[in-house]
Parts: structure tokens; sequence; C-alpha cells
């Protein structure tokens, strides 16, 4: 059964048991029930409060970071601005920092990816509970 038709039906019930002691009061009681409990039947929504940082969007900024040093070092290495050994020494960290973080961030989406299917259950569970 319906959420708002439980409500409507408790509503009815509430203005008829006080139509019984005085009918006047029926009319004031049904729309006092519907507008106490017509919240309890509304979406439930998830909300995001504060402007914190994900750990995907963290990672995901890190490792641009860490491709733009590298890109930034190959173009200083090709105007002659960075020694080709200093070039060879720096890169292979640079290389790993880009690697660990694309490993960090795939995990990420699969948690991700997880959590959607999660959630897509749920709802369709709940829709057709409803």
């Amino acid at each position: 059964m319906q959420a708002w038709l439980k409500v409507l039906i408790g509503a009815a019930a509430a203005a008829t048991i006080t139509a019984a002691g005085d009918w006047r009061l029926s009319p004031l009681v049904f729309a006092l029930v519907v507008i106490t409990f017509s919240p309890m039947v509304r979406r439930k929504r998830l909300w995001f409060v504060g402007d914190v940082e994900s750990e995907y969007s963290i990672v995901a900024r890190r490792r641009e970071e860490a491709l733009r040093a590298l890109k930034d070092i190959e173009e200083d290495k090709l105007a002659g601005k960075l020694p080709a050994s200093e070039y060879e020494r720096i890169r292979p960290a640079y290389l790993e920092a880009a690697k660990d973080l694309t490993a960090k961030l795939d995990k990420i989406q699969e948690r991700r990816a997880a959590a959607r299917k999660r959630i897509d259950a749920d709802l369709a569970r709940s829709r057709t509970q409803e």
C-alpha cells in the first residue's frame, strides 16, 4: 500500500473517531493529521553539506599534477633548461607517482561503481515495495 494512502486512511479514521464526539472538529482533525504525517511520506534526499574535497578529487588532482610535472620536465629537457642526466634522475619518481595515483584512481572508480550498483538495487527494491 502506498504511503500517501496510509496517511489519508489514518487521517480519515481519526476524523471519523472525532466526528463521533463532535462533528465540527472532524475536518480540522483530518487536516492536522495529513499535515503532521505528510513529511514522513516524502522522498528521502541525500544532502551533502560543506565543501569537503572528496578522495576522488584529491587523487585526481594529484595525478594531474604528477602528469603535468612529467610534461614540464620533458619540455625543460627539450628546451635545454634541464640536463639529460638530471632528467633521467627525476623522471622515474614522477612516473612512479603517476602510476600509483592512477591505480588509486582506478580503485576509487571501482568502489564508486559498486556503490552505484548497490544504490540502484536499493532504489529498485524500494520502488517495488511501494
